[in-house]
C-alpha cells in the first residue's frame, strides 16, 4: 500500500553540482495562509488597488487535513450588488481582477534550492481564470521578491523549482494563486475549482543519495547512471514541470542521450523497486 507523507524535506546530492536541494509537497496539515491583491479589470486599465492578509474561506480555499487537499475557487466574498467599486451596476457582474493567494511559508527553506510538488486531481475551474503553483522568496522586509511558478494542469503532476538561491534570501513561501475577476455568488456551481493534493511519496519510498549516481552533470549530448539496484523507469522533465522524455532501462548502469534537449535545468524521476527518487541535471 503506498503512504502518503503530506510534507516531506529530501536531501538530494546531486552529481557534480554539489548543493542540497529540499523538495516540498501538498500539507494539507500545514498553517495555510490567505492573501490576496486586487487590480483594476484590464478594460479599466488594469491597475493595482491594493493588497493585504485574507482569511482562507474569503478567498474562497478549503485546506482538508484529512484528504490531504486543498481546493481553489474564485473569489465570491467581495461580490456586492450594491457597492460599484465591486460590482458593476448594469451588468452584476464582478468589476475587479481578484488575485488569491493560498500559501504555506517556511523560513527554513531560505538559503537552498527547492522544489514544490504536487497534483491536481480535478480541474474545472471557468476558463476566465488562470491557476498556478508557485514558490515566491522574498528578503528581509519583503521589499524583494523573486517568483518561480507553473500552471496546473488537470491529472498531471506539477513541479516548481526555484534555484536563484542568493544570501538575502529570508523567506520562503510555496502554494497556489487563482487570478480572474471576483465573481456572482450564484455562479459558484458553473464557475468549478481546481483540487490538488500531495505527491505520494514516503519516507521508505527515498532511494539513499549513495545508491544512484548521474555524470557528468553538466553535460552537453550524454548522462551515464550507475545504481546499486536495477532502474525500473526514468522520466525527465523540464522546469514548467512539462515531461520530455521517458524510457524503462531495466539496468543498473546505462547511457542517457540528451543531446536533443534545449540547453537548461531539468529534472529526472528514478524509480528503482518501487522506491522513488528525483535528481536534477544540467543540458549546457
Amino acid at each position: 500500500m503506498k503512504k502518503n507523507y503530506a510534507y516531506i524535506i529530501l536531501f538530494l546530492f546531486v552529481g557534480s553540482i554539489g548543493f542540497s536541494q529540499n523538495t516540498v509537497t501538498v500539507d494539507g496539515s500545514g498553517v495555510w495562509i490567505g492573501y490576496a491583491n486586487v487590480f483594476d479589470l484590464p478594460a479599466d486599465g488594469g491597475g493595482y488597488q491594493f493588497g493585504s492578509g485574507w482569511a482562507l474561506g474569503d478567498i474562497k480555499s478549503t485546506v482538508d487535513a484529512g484528504s490531504n487537499t486543498v481546493t481553489l475557487q474564485p473569489n465570491y466574498n467581495t461580490y456586492n450588488a450594491t457597492d460599484a467599486y465591486w460590482t458593476d451596476p448594469v451588468t452584476l457582474e464582478g468589476n475587479k481582477t481578484f488575485e488569491g493567494n493560498t500559501y504555506l511559508e517556511d523560513d527554513t527553506l531560505a538559503g537552498s534550492d527547492l522544489t514544490f510538488t504536487g497534483n491536481v486531481s480535478s480541474y474545472t475551474i471557468d476558463g476566465a481564470y488562470s491557476v498556478i503553483a508557485f514558490i515566491k522568496v522574498f528578503n528581509a522586509d519583503y521589499s524583494v521578491l523573486k517568483q518561480e511558478d507553473v500552471p496546473l494542469v488537470d491529472g498531471m503532476d506539477f513541479s516548481v523549482v526555484y534555484t536563484n538561491v542568493e544570501a538575502g534570501d529570508a523567506h520562503v513561501q510555496y502554494g497556489f494563486q487563482v487570478l480572474g475577476p471576483n465573481a456572482n455568488p450564484t455562479d459558484e456551481a458553473a464557475l468549478g475549482s481546481v483540487v490538488v493534493e500531495a505527491v505520494a511519496l514516503s519516507l521508505d519510498d527515498v532511494v539513499k543519495a549513495d545508491s544512484f549516481k548521474l555524470f557528468p552533470n553538466p553535460s552537453s549530448s550524454e548522462l551515464q547512471f550507475n545504481a546499486s539496484q536495477v532502474v525500473d523507469h526514468i522520466t525527465i522533465y523540464d522546469v514548467l514541470g512539462k515531461q520530455v522524455s521517458a524510457f524503462t532501462p531495466n539496468a543498473t548502469s546505462d547511457i542517457i542521450e540528451i543531446e536533443n534537449l534545449p540547453k537548461g535545468i531539468y529534472l529526472m524521476r528514478v524509480s528503482i523497486d518501487n522506491s522513488v527518487r528525483t535528481e536534477r541535471f544540467v543540458k549546457n
